[in-house]
């Protein structure tokens, strides 16, 4: 030991020895740094390649419908929804010969290409580049073309910080050794605790960039709604069943009542899905009300059992403390039949599932503030979760399941509800032993406000007397119907099928109000509102939408603007109608 000691110290060939070393150890480092930042840069490069695939398929699924009918206005209704996704920076839709329909371009981005390119996805200057098929039943539609963000000299220096640290970290401690050979002995315990503080300052800091990119992420796309097409097929079912009965026996009117209310429930719902829609595009606010967890699933059993199928064994197991928490119950729902679907799935040769409520007491949480929360947990017994897809599980557009059977939305929406209710979502699931997620949401101060029971059809307002209501709307059966259900309330009707046909009617005659249709072809709801008001100032105008841009129609008539979200009853148009012409008094024209 004691010559080994002394070796440190000897001056001469002993200490150009230790000097050569300590360089080329340095130079391994840098070359090690240099291999890990390259394969750093290998793999995001391949993960952002597979994630905008992903996106651009999706992208392609939703717009396959739009490009058989040629519905320009949809597929730019799809296109502009990618403007809440800050990864991307330009997006395009082409028929099948590749000529452009639709584009969008962000920020100073390249113009999207004017014809499709081929089916690739490649890397340039920064950005990916991918373009995918629009294909349905093996038939190519179109092509749709998504180009990401353009890195930024910061991105990749903070992707490759870490590397980079540890290769400069490194080399100043060589330095060190080949300047300071004698005294790196004396010094070594305290660099080794310096190191460690150091390291643990480092990790502690990483930790809490990533849970603040975590958080902010969720914020931002917590409120995205997936998987509610699925319930659409139950609820059009049901009104086509009550409809086909309804045709069918006529004649027995207790019946045809109770198979009308049906329908009228399930458009209920459908409606109300709808509105998570609206949500999710900004143009509607939510609706956060005091309720009962347990009585929102125990309303929703039978849409479970339909959902579920005859192979899942559902037990609701539900508290009775009646505890009230904050949220909207339309999210909620979504996020109990998108935790039910999951569970379906991870179950595809059957088992069983259990939702249960629970009242509980947190004291101490590293996320949750102390107090009273509500429990909701779904367990299923299928085939369980590892722990690196726990991890992911709650990320927008990650998904475990094959292309077309999930988007990668449902457990960030029901993340989202969590978070909305000040609460919390958490996942528990070893493979093979099943998956328990749980939302905790906190308890409301508010009482639970009671549901209004169902009862007859209200008697219908009498209407004005001898007024004359303009329908403007392109879609033929809405229009019929509309005309049908003034007549029987008692109003004249002029119809439009159209804002250019509207114009030539006004330019003649002024009725007392228009009921106008929002998203139309060529010329928009807005659009004709401007232009009537200019040819009759104080005409009453009812905007009837069911994906009305507020902005704009605000923009067009100001605050006054009245506007009854499709699908509406008749009670709701007669009583719309009458406000507006009890205060205005008609003038024709």
């Amino acid at each position: 030991m004691t010559s080994r000691a002394a070796a440190w110290t000897l001056p001469g060939i002993t200490e150009r020895r230790l000097t050569t070393l300590a360089w080329i150890s340095a130079l391994a480092l840098l070359a090690l740094g240099a291999l890990l930042s390259v394969r750093n840069e290998s793999a995001f490069r391949h993960e952002m390649g597979r994630q905008t695939n992903a996106q651009a398929d999706i992208l392609a699924a939703s717009v396959t419908a739009a490009l058989a009918f040629d519905d320009r206005l949809a597929m730019r209704q799809y296109v502009d929804a990618l403007k809440a996704n800050p990864g991307i920076s330009a997006a395009a839709v082409y028929d099948g010969q590749g000529n452009q329909l639709v584009s969008l371009r962000l920020g100073d981005a390249p113009a999207p290409p004017a014809h499709a390119a081929p089916v690739s996805t490649f890397w340039r200057m920064g950005r990916v580049l991918a373009t995918r098929p629009a294909a349905e039943q093996g038939q190519v539609l179109g092509y749709v073309y998504l180009e990401t963000r353009q890195d930024s000299l910061s991105d990749v220096v903070n992707r490759h910080t870490g590397v980079g640290l540890l290769t400069i970290m490194g080399l100043l401690l060589l330095i060190l050794v080949s300047l300071a050979a004698a005294q790196l002995q004396a010094r070594a315990g305290q660099l080794t605790i310096a190191n460690d503080r150091l390291t643990e300052e480092m990790e502690a800091r990483a930790q809490a960039e990533e849970a603040l990119r975590q958080s902010q992420k969720m914020e931002a796309l917590g409120q995205l709604t997936g998987g509610i097409a699925h319930d659409f097929n139950n609820l059009l079912q049901v009104i086509q069943g009550a409809l086909e009965l309804i045709r069918r026996r006529s004649s027995d009117v207790a019946r045809v009542e109770t198979w009308a209310q049906n329908g009228l429930q399930a458009a209920d719902r459908g409606a109300a899905l709808t509105r998570q829609l609206l949500a999710f595009s900004r143009t509607q606010k939510l609706d956060l009300r005091p309720f009962v967890v347990a009585e929102l699933v125990a309303g929703m059993r039978e849409l479970l059992i339909r959902t579920l199928g005859p192979n899942i064994e559902l037990t609701l197991a539900l508290d009775t403390d009646r505890v009230p928490v904050l949220s909207d119950r339309t999210q909620l729902e979504l996020a109990i039949l998108n935790l039910a679907i999951n569970a379906r799935d991870a179950m595809p040769e059957g088992g069983r599932l259990v939702i249960r409520t629970q009242p509980t007491v947190i004291e101490t949480d590293p996320v949750l503030e102390a107090g009273e929360y509500v429990a909701l947990s779904v367990t299923d017994s299928g085939e369980g979760m590892p722990a690196e897809v726990i991890a992911r599980a709650f990320d927008p557009f990650f998904t475990t399941k094959s292309m077309g059977k999930g988007t990668g939305l449902g457990l960030s929406q029901v993340y989202g509800v969590a978070r909305q209710a000040g609460g919390e979502a958490r996942i528990a699931s070893t493979p093979g032993e099943g998956t328990t997620v749980t939302v905790l949401l906190r308890r409301s101060e508010q009482a639970a406000e009671a549901e209004a029971e169902a009862s007859g059809p209200d008697p219908i307002l009498a209407p004005a007397a001898g007024a004359t209501v303009m329908v403007v709307d392109d879609d033929t059966q809405v229009r019929a119907l509309l005309i049908e259900t003034l007549n029987l309330l008692g109003y004249e009707v002029l119809e439009a099928d159209g804002g250019a046909t509207a114009l030539e009617v006004l330019a003649t005659r002024r009725p007392d109000a228009m009921l106008l249709d929002f998203a139309m072809p060529q010329m928009n709801g807005a659009q004709v509102a401007d232009r009537a008001r200019k040819l009759w100032p104080d005409l009453p105008i009812v905007f009837a939408s069911g994906h009305a841009d507020t902005a704009a129609i605000k923009a067009a008539v100001g605050d006054g603007a009245r506007i009854l979200r499709k699908p509406f009853d008749m009670n709701e148009l007669a009583r719309t109608l009458n406000g507006i012409l009890g205060r205005t008094p008609a003038d024709a024209g």
